[in-house]
């Protein structure tokens, strides 16, 4: 279970000015919980920071680079002194990639994906896990991609993305023993800002991305945040080690299209 305050828990967020990291830091700030939003991004993380704060919420932003190892380990220190034990852990902080050959492909951009995606939740799983641990208490949610579960056309991301079930699977062992409850969620295709920029460029086909799972639309990051929330929650105080899914049905569609398609109404 997560550490309680008199405020509620301590919720730390990385990746939360924008996306998914967003929509969970609203979601927790609801729900009376003090939310950490920390980001790269100094601007937007303090504007995101400042609104929920508007709005009623406890908020606080912190600056992080995920791939600074020094950094990390001095604001999970901060965070305790500062705020209280971390009682969560939401590690949304991640880029995406073009879809390259990989001819292509430079290794700079692979060095970059691996370096945010994985080093970095791992950085701040470590650092931010092994003080839960030392309670006896936490829970740590990660961000991985359907991608963990099928082969696509992004050289580093998918990769990327499929270390960290298997990371997460491996924490949910060695913090579990200690009562720190490790999870992921595996977000669809997932109706982001950065999702509508592609759109907007022509690099992703709208259309396709809806029509190809049966509820026949995109995830809403709002809907991500709620599977999040559930696996920090005490409704999920008996699951550790698992990646859920939350796609619209898009795993289990996978093979129709080879069978006469998705039968969409309408």
């Amino acid at each position: 279970m997560a550490e309680a305050t008199d405020d509620g828990r301590v919720v730390v967020v990385t990746g939360a000015a924008s996306g998914i990291g967003h929509a969970c830091v609203r979601r927790f700030a609801a729900a009376g919980d003090q939310v950490i939003v920390v980001d790269v991004n100094a601007i937007a993380g303090e504007t995101v920071a400042a609104e929920i704060v508007e709005a009623g919420g406890n908020a606080s932003f912190e600056p992080l680079d995920v791939t600074d190892r020094v950094a990390v380990v001095t604001l999970a220190a901060r965070i305790d002194a500062a705020y209280g034990p971390a009682g969560v852990l939401i590690n949304s902080a991640g880029i995406l990639q073009k879809l390259e050959r990989l001819a292509d492909f430079p290794d700079e951009i692979s060095d970059q994906v691996w370096a945010v995606n994985y080093f970095g939740t791992y950085n701040c799983c470590k650092h931010f896990g092994l003080r839960m641990a030392d309670r006896g208490a936490g829970a740590i949610i990660n961000i991985a991609s359907l991608s963990s579960y099928r082969t696509m056309p992004l050289l580093a991301y998918g990769p990327s993305k499929t270390a960290i079930v298997s990371l997460t699977g491996t924490l949910a062992v060695e913090l579990g023993v200690k009562g720190v409850r490790v999870n992921a969620v595996a977000p669809g295709m997932v109706l982001t800002p950065a999702q509508e920029k592609n759109f907007q460029q022509g690099l992703r086909d709208r259309r396709a991305m809806e029509s190809s799972a049966p509820l026949n639309r995109m995830v809403m990051p709002a809907e991500i945040a709620d599977g999040v929330f559930f696996l920090a929650s005490d409704q999920a105080s008996a699951v550790a080690g698992v990646t859920l899914p939350i796609d619209c049905g898009w795993l289990a569609s996978e093979c129709w299209p080879i069978l006469g398609g998705i039968p969409h109404q309408g």
